[in-house]
């Protein structure tokens, strides 16, 4: 039986969507999570491509999150029926990707460069326009595919998407920024698929036990 360990930060982050996907399949796997971030430069060496989150498989190590959830999704049987099915969930899962890009950027890489002013503008930006604008259209895609991004049923997508959400509430936390707002209040389809992907048994039970963090 091969052995697998996903190798990230001590937050749900990137990783986590990883970690659903592994829950969902029935694959234990080691949880390492560096015990802070001072520990990250002692680790990056060993990271093929010098970030994480990592997918250790029998000891190769393999990078990016789309990528390992690509694998584990079709390992699992939530990659499509089809080539163009694929493609869609693939289509879905990097627009969700570019999402949470755009807010670490705000919320993380590029706050230094920004003044108090500028910085409380962008802020606002997210929570006003970029965030809802974005799960508007997602809310119209699973609308129109029976309550999933793709063909009515269940893909990694979903269970990518669901952990991505998530990650915008902890990176607002993890940044002391205030947000108060239900971005899916108004997106009835979307909020569906979220619940529904967090009361998957595998995942329920992953929830209730995984370590309590910020982000």
């Amino acid at each position: 039986m091969s052995s697998y360990k996903v190798i990230y930060y001590n937050y749900r982050g990137r990783a986590e969507a990883i970690r659903f996907l592994l829950n969902y399949g029935g694959i234990e796997f080691e949880d390492f999570r560096f015990e802070s971030e001072d520990d990250w430069p002692k680790y990056k060496p060993s990271m093929p491509y010098g970030k994480v989150p990592v997918l250790e498989i029998d000891g190769v190590k393999y990078s990016n999150t789309l990528a390992i959830c690509a694998f584990l999704g079709k390992k699992f049987n939530l990659a499509g029926s089809n080539d163009l099915e694929e493609l869609q969930i693939h289509t879905a899962a990097a627009f969700v990707y570019d999402l949470i890009d755009t807010v670490e950027d705000v919320l993380y890489y590029y706050k230094p460069s920004f003044t108090e002013e500028v910085y409380k503008k962008e802020v606002r930006k997210l929570i006003e326009e970029t965030i809802p604008t974005s799960l508007q259209k997602f809310e119209t895609i699973v609308a129109q595919n029976g309550g999933h991004f793709v063909n009515g049923k269940l893909s990694w997508a979903d269970i990518y998407f669901t952990s991505i959400y998530e990650y915008i509430f902890g990176m607002f936390i993890w940044s002391n920024e205030k947000c108060d707002a239900d971005f899916l209040e108004k997106n009835e389809n979307l909020k569906k698929l979220y619940e529904k992907v967090r009361n998957i048994e595998s995942i329920k039970k992953w929830i209730a036990k995984r370590p309590e963090t910020n982000g």
